[in-house]
């Protein structure tokens, strides 16, 4: 099966972290930044609103953070180079 993409845009004045879990892969996201998530839709649980990527906001050390439950661990760049891990504070 083909890939799904997702793509997550900060576009607070603040930066922020995505965690993808199950990894605990961590990215920031910057002001007016975009990462990109390319997910195998057969990978993930279906909820009952028939959606195979899952995505909170849960209370972080650093504030508000967005967690997306999926087994990929990587996020891009829109230029296609893998975003760097960022385990630091906002």
């Amino acid at each position: 099966m083909a890939k799904l993409k997702q793509t997550f845009r900060n576009n607070t004045d603040r930066p922020m972290f995505v965690n993808l879990e199950l990894s605990t892969s961590r990215f920031r996201l910057a002001p007016g930044e975009e990462l990109i998530l390319f997910y195998d839709p057969a990978d993930g649980a279906v909820d009952e609103h028939d959606a195979t990527l899952q995505v909170g906001l849960v209370p972080g050390s650093d504030g508000v953070e967005l967690v997306v439950w999926t087994v990929e661990d990587t996020l891009l760049r829109p230029d296609g180079s893998a975003a760097p891990l960022d385990y630091g504070r906002a």
